[in-house]
């Protein structure tokens, strides 16, 4: 990442990452299924890994920016600053990992709606100079991002296991 952002521009290329990495899922997910295309289904879920990686790293840039801003705001107004623990921050519900590959993709891809959605809402709050409901979103927001991860790598294991070949002659078909 070349360019200075603020939280805003960290926020806003974080939840712009988690819906190219939505699309790229729900791609992969739909050559599973339909198409049966499991070289296609491989490269697009490989694309949607990339842009959770980058919605990730933008995510914590931003967080970067909260936890100096909780530093500033600390020695002066310490119940300005709320703690909230991040077991109440992750989503809800159990995960599951004997889901298809297309189900995981499917998974994956509504995390990182989910992801998006929550960056989106701490722009919002963060444009509104409400910096702990921003941190708040954002905290939830990766929460949602590392589920997606974790959707997106069972999807790969199941690829590998299903329809991957091995060997020093595997080539993509």
């Amino acid at each position: 990442m070349t360019a200075r952002h603020d939280a805003a521009g960290h926020l806003t290329s974080a939840a712009f990452h988690h819906k190219q990495a939505a699309r790229f899922h729900r791609e992969a997910s739909r050559h599973h299924e339909i198409g049966k295309d499991y070289a296609h289904a491989a490269h697009q879920a490989l694309v949607a890994h990339g842009h959770g990686l980058r919605a990730i790293d933008y995510g914590n840039d931003a967080g970067t920016y909260f936890a100096e801003h909780d530093r500033k705001a600390l020695p002066k107004y310490p119940e300005a600053v709320p703690r909230f623990p991040l077991k109440s921050l992750e989503p809800k519900g159990t995960i599951r990992a004997d889901l298809s590959g297309a189900e995981h993709h499917t998974a994956a891809a509504d995390h990182h709606e989910q992801a998006a959605r929550h960056h989106g809402q701490a722009s919002k709050h963060y444009d509104a100079k409400e910096y702990m409901q921003a941190a708040h979103e954002m905290q939830i927001a990766q929460g949602h991002a590392q589920h997606s991860v974790f959707h997106g790598d069972e999807a790969a294991k199941h690829h590998v296991e299903h329809f991957g070949k091995s060997g020093p002659t595997a080539e993509l078909s």
